[in-house]
Order: C-alpha cells, then sequence, then structure tokens
C-alpha cells in the first residue's frame, strides 16, 4: 500500500509541475566604451618667494649706555678746554650734552651694516585639487531581436552571452 501511495504521490508531482527549459543565445557587440570614475585629491606643492628685509639693528631705545657715558664724559673734557671763567662751566655743560647725545646717536644707528638690506627665500605650502580619472569598466553595446541593449563588463567583449528561460 505504501508502495502504491509513493508511486502515486509521484506521479502526481510530475504532471503538475512545471517544466523550465533554458538556453543560450549569443549576440555580437557592435560598439564598446570605456566608463571612468573621477576622483579628487589635494596635491600639496611648495611655493617659494625672496624675502627682501632690512638688517639694521634699529634698536634705538632712548636709553644710557657706556657709550653715552663716555661721550658725555669726553665732551664735558673738550668744553673744560675751550671755556674761561664763568664760562667755563657752561661749556662743560654743552659739551657734555653734545657728546652724549652724538655718542648716542652712533649707538642707536649701527654704520657697521651700512644699511645694507639682506633677502631670504620663504616657502609656503599650499594644495592644487587635482582630478584623476581611473577606468571602472566598459559598455558593450549589442543588438538583439532588432533591439539595442549594452552589458557592463570589466573587459571589452566581442561577444555577449544571453540566457533564456522559458517556463511551461
Amino acid at each position: 500500500m505504501i508502495r502504491i501511495l509513493t508511486l502515486i504521490a509521484l506521479f502526481s508531482s510530475v504532471l503538475f509541475s512545471q517544466q523550465i527549459s533554458q538556453y543560450y543565445d549569443y549576440a555580437e557587440v557592435t560598439q564598446s566604451t570605456p566608463l571612468y570614475n573621477y576622483t579628487y585629491i589635494n596635491k600639496p606643492y611648495k611655493e617659494c618667494y625672496e624675502e627682501t628685509y632690512n638688517n639694521t639693528n634699529d634698536s634705538n631705545n632712548n636709553s644710557v649706555g657706556l657709550d653715552t657715558i663716555i661721550g658725555l664724559a669726553a665732551g664735558a673734557i673738550i668744553g673744560n678746554q675751550v671755556g674761561k671763567g664763568n664760562g667755563k662751566v657752561a661749556a662743560k655743560i654743552i659739551g657734555g650734552l653734545v657728546g652724549g647725545k652724538i655718542a648716542n646717536n652712533i649707538r642707536g644707528h649701527d654704520y657697521s651694516n651700512n644699511g645694507a638690506y639682506e633677502t631670504r627665500t620663504r616657502c609656503v605650502t599650499k594644495y592644487k585639487r587635482k582630478k584623476i580619472k581611473t577606468l571602472s569598466a566598459y559598455k558593450n553595446y549589442f543588438t538583439y531581436n532588432g533591439v539595442q541593449n549594452y552589458k557592463i563588463s570589466n573587459i571589452i567583449q566581442n561577444t555577449v552571452k544571453i540566457k533564456h528561460t522559458i517556463s511551461y
């Protein structure tokens, strides 16, 4: 009895099942065009330029230094030689002030460099946006049954495989 039921179940499943048939056809590719991806990167580069600056020590901060004191003393000594009587005191004071002023002015202007200008190279890093083009795939065009289609693939193809499925 079990054999008969199994045979009936098998026969009915074959009777009521759909049959699926598949076959393949090929179409010739008429044209292939590359597809690209575009990416952007910031590429660093250095931009350098010459910078000119005055190399004098312009540090006149009106301070009294040893040179000013020496100039004051030298001016007072010279003023002592020039004046007579009560004018001798005035000549010492005026000579000291003039000597101190001259010494202070000499210190305030560094004449060893003669006001020379120096140049130095200064570099700055900048960025330029660069577009990079990379090949991603190929679009392969073909005509099948009078309709133009395409298939995207990683390589250029000469033919395209077309799968037909028929169910009944």
